[in-house]
């Protein structure tokens, strides 16, 4: 899976045509040469310059433009432009970093590491509420929680967190408040592939017993090596109307981006237990900025590191109890990964 963006959720949308969705704002320069070499070294260029992860990642980027620059020539086809250009981004394993060459003849690359897709269904847990409640499409809810049959235990599922932080203090409070009387919870964190740091912040409060640091990002400021913002500290405090019972936080390869932020908030609750898999591994904002033959890129500028100044890029969050659904398992029905939260719970 590579499909993170930070501050919208729903970015594939636009690839297909030339509009942009995301909340970030699409970063327009001055118009250079439109030839394959100017266009190669503008991409290097940026990257130079608002890269926030080479010294986390351990790369030499002035090394790899050693390595790839003698391969463009002002004379290379389109197609072969790409292939250089998406082989050298490859070396970022970045999942907040990708490739757009527009219609006609559309391409994609992502940089980014694959997972296999269809280790969660949200239908199977539906399968298994005795009541639910949500909000958006019934096939594709933005919204959805109940409780589980024969038991008092709750469940709340977010399909991203790409809603402004009103729109989940008003939906996670109605939902956890409806849910009060339940003796634990089941948070599905699998589906929330990215969003707005802030609105992870929001939901997160609703679930923390202290006023804690969780994050601490800082944003390249140039091509000089060290040269950052200074960081932002990101904390979690108690909401009115949170829910202060056991909490099991599933996590998967599919959450990521925003999904992860606020994994790294729910850590800090000590009656919060993780189950699942690792999350995907991509943290940091992901401006886009247009080339100048008309390509759109996308790179991590910032350096998202947890309390401790840990970076997680590139590996993602280890649950406390790993459990890996198989896409094969998933078919047939089976959610180990759910099941194992069932149980941590219903031995309480």
């Amino acid at each position: 899976m590579n499909r993170f963006v930070k501050t919208s959720f729903l970015t594939s949308l636009w690839v297909y045509g030339l509009g942009l969705v995301s909340c970030n704002e699409l970063m327009l320069g001055e118009e250079p040469s439109q030839s394959p070499v100017s266009t190669f070294e503008y991409l290097w260029s940026s990257f130079d310059e608002h890269y926030g992860l080479f010294e986390v990642k351990q790369l030499d980027w002035n090394a790899i433009h050693a390595e790839f620059s003698p391969q463009v020539t002002d004379q290379m086809s389109e197609d072969e432009l790409f292939e250089v250009s998406s082989q050298m981004l490859s070396r970022l394993n970045d999942g907040h970093v990708w490739l757009v060459k527009p219609n006609p003849g559309f391409r994609r690359f992502d940089s980014g590491p694959t997972y296999p897709v269809g280790t969660f269904d949200l239908d199977l847990i539906r399968e298994n509420l005795s009541e639910e409640t949500l909000f958006g499409p019934s096939d594709n809810p933005l919204v959805l929680y109940g409780r589980f049959k024969n038991t008092n235990i709750g469940y709340l599922y977010l399909d991203h967190l790409g809603e402004a932080p009103g729109f989940y203090e008003k939906h996670v409070k109605t939902a956890l408040s409806e849910l009060a009387d339940t003796d634990e919870l089941i948070f599905d964190a699998r589906g929330i592939e990215g969003g707005d740091d802030r609105s992870a912040q929001v939901v997160a409060s609703y679930f923390a017993t202290a006023k804690k640091l969780y994050m601490k990002t800082r944003f390249k400021q140039s091509a000089q090596s060290g040269d950052f913002s200074d960081w932002i500290l990101w904390e979690v405090a108690p909401k009115s109307g949170g829910y202060p019972k056991p909490v099991v936080l599933l996590t998967d390869r599919g959450t990521g981006s925003a999904g992860e932020t606020f994994t790294l908030a729910m850590r800090q609750n000590q009656k919060v237990e993780i189950v699942g898999d690792f999350t995907y591994g991509a943290f940091s904002d992901n401006p886009k900025w247009e080339l100048p033959n008309g390509w759109i890129v996308a790179m991590s500028t910032g350096d998202f590191r947890d309390q401790n100044g840990i970076s997680y890029e590139g590996i993602g969050l280890e649950p406390d109890q790993v459990v890996k659904n198989t896409p094969e398992e998933v078919s047939e029905g089976m959610d180990r990964a759910l099941t194992r939260a069932l149980s941590i719970l219903l031995e309480n």
